[in-house]
Formats: structure tokens, C-alpha cells, sequence
């Protein structure tokens, strides 16, 4: 790896609505729970123990949340065989071996209910607006879907996904040794639909990848190649991390296989990813588009990019209600005592 840290997404607002891939990430690891009200300290608990980590030298992965991505909902620390998660809705997570394996943090402990009752109103006709953002945001992103689904099915059609895969898994095999092992996969999201709009964690591709092939994929193609390269590299005993699209969360969209420094990642209209000293791949070569399937595409891309703009706009408008939400647990929370309790937290991690 070419870094001490990554980042990425364990959840998405997507097109079926929320996403989450927290189960993968929290079974195969010991695991920190944390739960609380919004503004009570989740993801600041998370960030002081990363920081820690990062002093000691120790590789961190960051996880943003799709809701706030200057916001954390989990971290790990593989060396020390932890992950750290929000447990709140929408991504509840509970201990599965309590104490064993797992341990719960609650921050409500720390915070004056009397408070919270006082201002149970205005928190209840928060939350209500906050439901009704997403509740919009998640239609317009289903229309998104539906529009990036039609291109698929127009293209797919006229695409020799024999040639595609052919393609894809020998150049996978020419860049990989057999390790002469069971293949692992993390799945994660490398991009998010979020407030701050559509972020892509570009720089972490680098620092699991020297050597990275862009898929320039206008007509939503990529799919096939991908999934070729998967099962290559995992039947070669390589780690792969696939990071899933956003929107439509079932299919994979970038990949990346540490092992051998080599990571491949789609390129669209709406997706862009302007990537350094990069090999290109240009996937239409595969495909006969005609004429009238060309206007079929442009019609669904104008119609997905509207869509998740609008989409991005009703998120933006939750997050500034769920500012306003955080504000009445933050005045009702004592911060001296939670930072109290996260040192020992984290003085009992590194020991």
C-alpha cells in the first residue's frame, strides 16, 4: 500500500433507498458499537481513536457517512483487529457476541435528559422534516436509477460481453500472480451521494493501487468487465476490495486488488473519475451503439444527472435541518465527562 489511511463509504443513498454494507464489515472483525443521539459524539469518539492509531503508526480506514461526508460511521484499524461503527439508524448495528467479541458504547449517558424533554417538540417537527427530505431525495434517486437502468438494458444488447470478459480476465491474469489461496473480498462504496454532493474517494484507489486502468465507460457497460475481473483475481487468491455504485448498489463500479498494486475504476458522464497517470480503457469498442440507441442514452444520462442533482439538493436541506436537530444535544450533553470516558476508551484499545 502507498499510505497509512484510506477512505471510504460503508453506506449509500441509493436508488432502493438506504444502502449499508455494515454487516460485511463488522463480521470479520472485534467491534465497537456506538450509540447516541445526533451531535452527541459518535463520530468524535471515532476520530480520536483513528488519530491515535495514526500516532502509533497503525493503518486506518476511514468510513464517511453518505448523510455528512465530513461526518465518520466506523473505522478500522486492522492491525488491531477493531472496527469502530455508528449503530444508529439508518445503519443499526448491534453487538453480535457481547463482551466476548463485541462491545456496546452509549453516549446518552452523558447527556441531560431534562434537556432533551424541554425541547421534545421542536426535536419531534425536526426529525419529521428531516424523514421528508430523504423521502424526497430517495424518489428522485429511483428515477436516477431508472434512467441508469434503461441505459443498460439499451446498450447491453448491442455489447459482446464475451470479448469484454475474455478481455478483462486475461488482463487480470497478466497482472496478478497466483497466490495459491482463498480469495477475499471487501466490499465497500468508494463514491457517495451526499450533501457536498457526489464524492469519490479517489485517493484511495492510490494508495491500495500503483498501477490503475480507467474504464471510460459512457454506456454503463462496465459491469461486465468488472465482474470478470473479480472472479479472476479471487480464483488467483488476491484480496480484492470492490467498491459498489451509490446508486445502483448491487453493481460494482471500481475495484481494486492491493496484493498486486493494479486497480481498475469506471469513468461516465455522471460518475467521472479523473484519475493520474492512468492507463485508458475505452469500453465502446466493445459495443455497437446505433444511432437511435445513442439518443436513448443521452435522453436517460440528461435525466439521471437532473434527478441526482435534485436529489443532492432535498440532502442538503436534511442536513442543514439536522444541524439544527444536533444543536439541542449538544447543549445537552457533557462533554467533559464523554471525553473522560473516550480516553479510557482508547487508552484500554492501545495498551
Amino acid at each position: 500500500m502507498n499510505g497509512t489511511f484510506i477512505r471510504t463509504f460503508l453506506g449509500a443513498n441509493s436508488a432502493s433507498g438506504f444502502a449499508s454494507l455494515y454487516d460485511a464489515f463488522t463480521e470479520e472483525h472485534r467491534t465497537l458499537v456506538i450509540k447516541g443521539g445526533p451531535g452527541s459524539g459518535k463520530s468524535g469518539i471515532m476520530k480520536k481513536i483513528a488519530a491515535e492509531a495514526g500516532k502509533r503508526g497503525l493503518f486506518v480506514e476511514y468510513c464517511h457517512c453518505s448523510s455528512d461526508a465530513d461526518s465518520l460511521d466506523g473505522i478500522l484499524i486492522p492491525e488491531k483487529d477493531l472496527c469502530v461503527v455508528d449503530g444508529t439508524p439508518p445503519h443499526v448495528s448491534e453487538p453480535k457476541f457481547p463482551g466476548a467479541k463485541d462491545e456496546l458504547i452509549y453516549t446518552g449517558q452523558f447527556w441531560d435528559s431534562e434537556k432533551l424533554r424541554d425541547s421534545l417538540e421542536e426535536i419531534r417537527d425536526l426529525s419529521g422534516k428531516i424523514r421528508g427530505c430523504f423521502g424526497r431525495a430517495y424518489r428522485y434517486l429511483a428515477a436516477a436509477g431508472k434512467a441508469a437502468e434503461e441505459i443498460r438494458s439499451t446498450t447491453n444488447k448491442l455489447t459482446d460481453h464475451k470479448k469484454i470478459r475474455a478481455f478483462a480476465t486475461d488482463l487480470t491474469e497478466r497482472n496478478t500472480k497466483n497466490l495459491h489461496k482463498k480469495g477475499t473480498v471487501h466490499p465497500r462504496f468508494l463514491s457517495g451521494i451526499a450533501p457536498q454532493g457526489l464524492i469519490i474517494n479517489r485517493d484511495t484507489v492510490y494508495t491500495l493501487a500503483e498501477k490503475v486502468y480507467v474504464l471510460d465507460d459512457p454506456y454503463r457497460i462496465g459491469q461486465c468487465f468488472l465482474d470478470a475481473a473479480i472472479e479472476s483475481a479471487l480464483v488467483r487468491g488476491q484480496t480484492v476490495y470492490v467498491f459498489y455504485d451509490p446508486l445502483c448498489p448491487s453493481i460494482p463500479e471500481h475495484i481494486a486488488l492491493p496484493d498486486a498494486g493494479i486497480g481498475f475504476v469506471t469513468s461516465n458522464k455522471v460518475h467521472p473519475f479523473e484519475a493520474q497517470n492512468a492507463y485508458q480503457i475505452h469500453l465502446s469498442r466493445f459495443s455497437e451503439i446505433d444511432k437511435t440507441a445513442k439518443e436513448y442514452c443521452r435522453n436517460a444520462e440528461k435525466l439521471l444527472d437532473s434527478c441526482t442533482k435534485e436529489a443532492i439538493q432535498s440532502l442538503q436541506r436534511e442536513k442543514a435541518y439536522h444541524d439544527d436537530l444536533e444543536e439541542y444535544y449538544v447543549e445537552a450533553m457533557d462533554f467533559k465527562k464523554l471525553n473522560s470516558y473516550t480516553e479510557k476508551i482508547i487508552r484500554r484499545i492501545f495498551a
